[in-house]
């Protein structure tokens, strides 16, 4: 029988950002299997909470996945 009262802790790093980001961190962790997901919980529409040694690895993906839809202006 399963305790209504049992406490459960998750340790891990709590991500802020903007819905896009987040949507993005989703689909990149979705790609992943196993061990390799780094998204430990949803939390709300700008919190995720992630395992702590995977945020310089989730920085650097965001920031190359919002560098692909970035536009910038050629000069003529």
């Amino acid at each position: 029988m399963d305790d209504p009262y049992t406490v459960k802790a998750q340790s891990g790093s709590l991500i802020t950002c903007d819905s896009a980001a987040k949507q993005i961190l989703l689909h990149l962790d979705s790609q992943r299997t196993g061990n390799y997901k780094f998204i430990s919980a949803d939390i709300d529409e700008t919190h995720l909470l992630v395992r702590t040694e995977a945020v310089e690895e989730i920085k650097a993906a965001l920031q190359e996945e919002l560098e692909k839809n970035t536009y910038v202006k050629v000069k003529d």
